[in-house]
């Protein structure tokens, strides 16, 4: 398959994403083509390191790992590398920014979450204080079943967000530790 024909497949694949990312994309797979071309390789060829347009426009589509022929190879550094104003400046606004705004941030969203599972455990706690109490209730039986159903279904409300508290907090750390190793190893 020639580069055109690729390229006009591929653009078909992609056609759920939007215009600027495939225009993009096709512009990334095009760039590829000329750089192999001019180091002596063949349309086909590189079309064939490419894979399938299927396969790249899938792999663009879902985040997956690029073809080994499209990623960036590491450049290889010296040893010692003195420290550029940039990078020094980036050191600098990473710490700054962990002091001032981050880890204040991190501990107020750390904090709700505590609050809501000490909640949890509150209305657990009520709910066995209620159902241990249910036969003294007499002719107030039927207002503590529907409290005790009450607290239940408050119970299932506050587990629920205390999962997805936990869940996007670990992952929300774990996007912003890679942030901060890239801009303290790369700079801005």
């Amino acid at each position: 398959m020639n580069r055109q024909e690729y390229l006009k497949k591929l653009e078909t694949c992609l056609g759920s994403m939007s215009y600027k990312e495939v225009k993009d994309i096709l512009s990334e797979i095009d760039t590829h083509f000329v750089a192999g071309i001019a180091k002596g390789k063949t349309e086909e060829a590189l079309a064939d390191e490419l894979g399938s347009p299927e396969y790249l426009a899938r792999a663009y589509m879902e985040g997956t790992q690029l073809p080994k022929a499209l990623r960036k190879q590491p450049e290889i550094k010296a040893a010692k590398q003195p420290v550029t104003d940039d990078s020094a400046v980036a050191k600098i606004f990473v710490v700054f920014f962990n002091l001032l705004v981050a880890i204040p941030l991190w501990l107020a969203l750390l904090a709700s979450i505590v609050v809501v599972g000490l909640m949890l455990l509150g209305a657990i706690a009520g709910l066995v204080a209620l159902i241990l109490a249910l036969p003294s209730f007499g002719s107030f039986l039927a207002a503590g079943i529907s409290l005790a159903l009450a607290i239940v279904f408050a119970n299932i409300v506050l587990a629920v967000i205390l999962i997805l508290g936990i869940k996007y907090f670990a992952l929300g750390t774990k996007y912003y530790v890679g942030w901060n190793k890239k801009i303290w190893h790369n700079g801005f």
